[in-house]
């Protein structure tokens, strides 16, 4: 039976979480129509052992060294020939509800290349899953605020507030992009418009891939009926200038030169 949706995990040891979102996929073991595929960012803990020993039907795929968000996920979808992909952080947890839920909608609507339900956070609060693309000012105000947070001011916050969209409907709602950490994605649509930019280790990759798909006229596409939960770590709790924050940050100054030069171009 062919594929219907494959399901890229990528994880750089992160077991902790891995299990988790594993364990919430378990109501798929019987669904034929359904593989997951593990991709291994070079981890050092006991990651690759555990998922052998706990989950010997995930396909896994190992990499030699930390290759980031993109790379990882377009090693998954050169492995996959499944019509969906389905993109998932490891800090996810997903259900059978959103899981066919955003199936099916996707089957309904051909015009649609990419979609994603509500995040909800470990405080049992909605997340930002949906975005409008970032502006050189808005990530700079974004980023102020988040600083703020940690010594307790509120800078910016209606700026802030306006970079995101009001997650809280009960109807589809069409978006310029959703984060990565769930993404369900038509394969025709990216076959069209190609791989993640593997330029970007980390960072603005799902508005760029977004971006290119309402370039090529598909939709991207927001359901706020249904839900899984994101353990994300927020900015508050990140060290100022960690790897991971360079690494967004250069991710962040190549996407906007991108921009820049595609509409120089006039494309």
């Amino acid at each position: 039976m062919k594929i219907k949706v494959t399901i890229i995990v990528i994880g750089h040891n992160s077991w902790h979480y891995l299990q988790k979102n594993f364990a919430s996929l378990e109501f798929l073991q019987n669904d034929p129509e359904v593989e997951i595929l593990y991709v291994d960012n070079a981890s050092t803990d006991e990651t690759r052992a555990a998922i052998t020993h706990s989950y010997p039907n995930i396909k896994m795929i190992s990499c030699g060294v930390n290759r980031g968000v993109a790379s990882a996920r377009n090693i998954g979808m050169v492995n996959s020939a499944s019509d969906y992909i389905m993109f998932l952080d490891s800090d996810t947890e997903m259900n059978k509800e959103a899981f066919y839920t955003m199936v099916n909608y996707m089957d309904e609507h051909e015009d649609v290349g990419i979609c994603s339900c509500k995040l909800i956070g470990q405080d049992g609060l909605p997340q930002a899953s949906c975005k409008h693309y970032p502006t050189r000012l808005g990530v700079i105000k974004s980023g102020l605020h988040n600083i703020g947070l940690k010594f307790g001011l509120n800078l910016f916050e209606k700026s802030y507030l306006k970079t995101l969209y009001d997650v809280s409907g009960t109807e589809p709602m069409q978006v310029d992009f959703v984060i990565g950490a769930c993404q369900l994605i038509r394969k025709k649509a990216q076959v069209k418009v190609g791989f993640l930019d593997e330029r970007i280790f980390y960072g603005p990759e799902d508005a760029d891939f977004c971006r290119r798909l309402s370039k090529c006229g598909y939709k991207t596409m927001y359901l706020p009926y249904v839900s899984i939960s994101h353990d994300y770590q927020r900015p508050i709790t990140q060290k100022f200038m960690s790897r991971q924050t360079l690494s967004q940050i250069m991710g962040y100054s190549y996407y906007f030169r991108k921009v820049v030069k595609e509409k120089m171009k006039g494309e």
